[in-house]
């Protein structure tokens, strides 16, 4: 499923969703069911850190988000899943161009940060990764629900970048739009899990690069060795590339990549593992 590199522009959002619920949340969180993810240097065990705010909320949506209903958007199944678009395909009042890549906005401090592969925005070649890129959350039928948001920044790991090292395909965005606050207070985000264990029962949400609207297969995630997750039966085509694997609808415990950058067949998908690595890439572009 490699997808040619691209980028996302932004519209603007009315919705106002939260990706947790007080007293539970941990920013990332290791799976209960899991073990230690193994350090990295500079890095220890992911702590539980709680978001930066919580607004009260109502009860969850069709995505599994919680919601707020202090303003209230247009209706959307997955308003914190987007699709990528290069810049040049995305004008003044929407995309204009065809989409390539997946991605979902993911709980963090900041509220600005966006997860994908890491093969949507960096070749594994040597070269950087491309930030000429806009993220549209809840993109459909060539509309923009919630505006385009400019991606400003890109971690990639540098392992990635220097070799397309498989088990590390993985990128975190960070994305704004003129005049908005951060994309999190207008789309709601999921939780990120690390060390998720064997998967269990997921929903994959992505965008197939010949739609206007996204897929969500259900299936059973499975390890794939200790560095992959793989997903059996899924029908995911080119361009669901980056969407998220959903566990009980509010946390990401993968990306569609890793493996052959997502799997050669569309019946067959794979994930990079989530582990400490994924912490550290994720702090290294929060700064939190």
């Amino acid at each position: 499923m490699a997808r040619p590199l691209t980028v996302v522009v932004g519209v603007v959002a009315v919705l106002a969703v939260v990706a947790v619920v007080a007293a539970v949340v941990a920013w990332p969180r290791a799976s209960a069911d899991a073990g230690s993810p193994s350090p990295v240097a500079g890095s220890t065990d992911s702590p539980a850190v709680s978001p930066s705010s919580v607004a009260a909320a109502a009860p969850a949506g069709p995505s599994g988000l919680t919601t707020t209903t202090a303003e209230a958007g247009p209706h959307v199944a997955w308003p914190a899943v987007g699709a990528l678009f290069d810049s040049a395909d995305v004008g003044p009042d929407g995309p204009t161009g065809d989409h390539f890549c997946s991605g979902a906005v993911v709980d963090t401090p900041t509220g600005d940060t966006v997860v994908t592969a890491a093969h949507c925005v960096a070749e594994g070649d040597g070269s950087a990764p491309d930030t000429n890129l806009v993220f549209v959350p809840g993109y459909h039928d060539g509309v923009a629900p919630f505006g385009s948001w400019n991606v400003s920044d890109a971690a990639v790991d540098q392992r990635w970048i220097d070799g397309a090292d498989p088990d590390l395909d993985i990128a975190f965005l960070t994305v704004s739009r003129d005049g908005a606050g951060p994309i999190q207070d207008v789309t709601g985000a999921y939780e990120l899990t690390v060390d998720p264990g064997d998967g269990g029962p997921v929903q994959v949400v992505g965008y197939p690069e010949d739609a206007d609207a996204p897929v969500a297969p259900s299936g059973l995630a499975t390890r794939f060795g200790p560095t992959q997750l793989r997903l059996a039966d899924a029908d995911l085509p080119g361009g669901t590339s980056g969407g998220p694997w959903l566990r009980d609808g509010t946390e990401i415990i993968g990306v569609t990549g890793g493996y052959q950058q997502g799997g050669e067949s569309e019946d067959i998908s794979y994930a990079s593992y989530l582990d400490a690595d994924t912490v550290a890439l994720l702090r290294s572009i929060t700064g939190a």
